[in-house]
């Protein structure tokens, strides 16, 4: 889909996502749960990155099986994506929309 994708593997520590962002800069930042009790760390990544000043400089979509719409809302990401192919939809759509490339 054109994406340079760095897996930061399962149970990380917040710090290993603020590492990974210092050291690669990306423009979106995906956190995927498979259990439930993994998914509120994605809202202490986030919050974390509020705290930090730098949360408004990426795009944060969350996904896995047990998330939903209202999940991704309340934890403060700009997108929820059900599945990897409504991820790179999601994706393409806010490149486009950084890079002021008009949306049809």
């Amino acid at each position: 889909a054109g994406f340079d994708v760095i897996d930061l593997g399962i149970n990380n520590a917040v710090e290993k996502y603020l590492d990974a962002i210092e050291q690669h800069q990306p423009d979106i930042i995906g956190m995927s749960a498979l259990l439930t009790t993994t998914m509120p760390y994605m809202k202490v990544v986030i919050d974390t990155m509020k705290e930090k000043g730098i949360r408004d400089d990426y795009v944060v979509l969350v996904g896995g099986a047990p998330l939903n719409e209202e999940f991704g809302k309340a934890v403060g990401a700009d997108a929820y994506c059900r599945d990897a192919a409504v991820a790179v939809e999601t994706a393409k759509d806010f490149m486009k929309r950084k890079h002021n490339v008009r949306v049809s």
